[in-house]
């Protein structure tokens, strides 16, 4: 893969297709999501994140990769943001089209294309920049209506789409665990659980009309089982009609990686989560430690299906542990968790979701020894999995997610002095993961439902 914008690649030549013309094919997609009956999610932000921009510069300054980067240019979101609004300018405004010299408008070459669509995947869409923005423009929006362009057109890393979206819809989950497969999976756990907390639990799955359908992100299954032990354990404890499903009720992934570069593709598995909800005649859908599937299932759906059109609440994982522990459902023993534990608030559940204070009731109850990152809640730090760059390593990515977004985040965890940090989202799990053993921190990560079951008084 050759140089096309910095020292690392994101988008295989496959799919970036550095030598075939695009430029033509881009601007017509760009037409149509400048047309509101065409762009249903962020029509209105989108189009004055467009026009309105004062290159003041304040987002930069709370810009994760741009500061790690040593406030490289390239990495400034205002910079990244320009290079979708030139193309505007030029193409889709009046001075633009009579005076495009006047307006410093120009014409966007192929080259240029092909660095626009890096650059679109240096930024993990974290919204940090838009929660200081003096006059709200949102650089992070930009970023994700420019990849929802390169879309239309073909471009889109094959780890959101062939092998994320497409294969989750296809078969049940992105990560292609067959039924019997996933059954076997549960059996194990049942028998690790065991092991580990000394208590006989029985997984439930596929069972119709229960109270509470949890939906994990299936590569917990695979890399992070002690998030999916722990759950099966906090809702054993709570003592509550609950059931995991396998693909052969319909999709058992809560994961949507159609957030992070097509509408077409969210559209596509939130209808396919509603149908399996939904057939299942379950009550409460209770999404699972996934901060990009919390954001789909609980606002953007919003804009997609009524109500009445699906009979079941909708439920982060962490609002119900924090509720039963209010309630005394849960029994809790903070001594048996003496390790010091820290919290990364996710983008995705904190800034997008509001999700603050449950995972911190959760922890501060199950733990002798909570302290915080700083800076955290609204101003947290992305850890830089987000926006799937968590499972996206080719062209020595890897070192770029840890030399900018990592680098910053193994520093929070070394001044915190945390034996323990927290997460309730799969793809900070996956990065947190490569930064631990990156930089070498004396650390571990761990899901705060595993947290919350080692405390639990069974």
């Amino acid at each position: 893969m050759r140089k096309v914008f910095d020292d690392y690649r994101a988008l295989a030549d496959s799919v970036l297709r550095p030598d075939e013309p695009k430029v033509d094919k881009f601007l017509a997609a760009m037409a149509r999501s400048l047309k509101k009956k065409d762009n249903w999610t962020f029509w209105l932000p989108y189009v004055l994140s467009l026009d309105y921009c004062m290159k003041c510069g304040t987002c930069a300054e709370v810009c994760p990769v741009y500061l790690a980067s040593g406030r490289q240019e390239i990495y400034h979101p205002v910079a990244r943001s320009e290079m979708l609004r030139n193309v505007y300018r030029r193409y889709f405004t009046l001075g633009g089209k009579l005076w495009p010299s006047l307006i410093g408008a120009k014409d966007l070459t192929e080259e240029g294309l092909n660095a626009l669509a890096e650059s679109f995947y240096r930024c993990t869409v974290c919204r940090r920049c838009a929660y200081v923005c003096p006059v709200a423009i949102d650089n992070g929006l930009i970023v994700r209506e420019g990849r929802k362009i390169l879309d239309a057109i073909g471009i889109a890393p094959d780890e959101l789409k062939d092998f994320g979206t497409q294969l989750q819809v296809k078969v049940g989950n992105a990560t292609n665990i067959g039924v019997a497969a996933f059954r076997d999976i549960v059996e194990f756990l049942e028998e690790d659980i065991a092991d580990s907390w000394g208590v006989q639990v029985k997984i439930p799955v596929d069972k119709k009309g229960a109270e509470y359908l949890v939906m994990h992100n299936a590569g917990d299954y695979l890399a992070f089982p002690e998030t999916v032990m722990g759950a099966a354990v906090v809702f054993h404890a709570a003592g509550v009609d609950w059931t995991l499903n396998s693909p052969a009720t319909g999709v058992n992934d809560v994961v949507n990686y159609g957030v992070f570069f097509s509408d077409v593709e969210l559209e596509k598995v939130v209808r396919a989560h509603v149908k399996t909800a939904i057939d299942l005649g379950i009550k409460t859908f209770v999404i699972g430690e996934c901060g990009h599937a919390f954001e789909a299932l609980k606002y953007l759906i919003l804009r997609l299906i009524p109500e009445k059109e699906r009979p079941f609440e909708i439920k982060s994982i962490l609002e119900l542990e924090a509720q039963w522990i209010q309630e005394g459902r849960l029994k809790v023993d903070p001594s048996r968790n003496t390790e010091v534990v820290t919290y990364h608030d996710s983008c995705k559940l904190g800034r997008v979701g509001g999700l603050y204070e449950e995972p911190r009731l959760i922890l501060k109850a199950a733990c002798q020894d909570f302290r915080e990152l700083q800076p955290n809640r609204e101003m947290s730090l992305c850890c830089g999995g987000g926006s799937g760059f968590a499972i996206m390593a080719k062209g020595d990515f890897l070192k770029f997610r840890m030399e900018t977004y990592g680098k910053l985040k193994a520093q929070q965890l070394l001044d915190v002095g945390a034996d323990v940090v927290a997460l309730a989202c799969s793809n900070c799990k996956g990065q947190f993961r490569e930064i631990i053993n990156y930089y070498r921190l004396p650390v571990r990560f761990a899901g705060v439902s595993e947290v919350l079951a080692k405390a639990l008084v069974l």
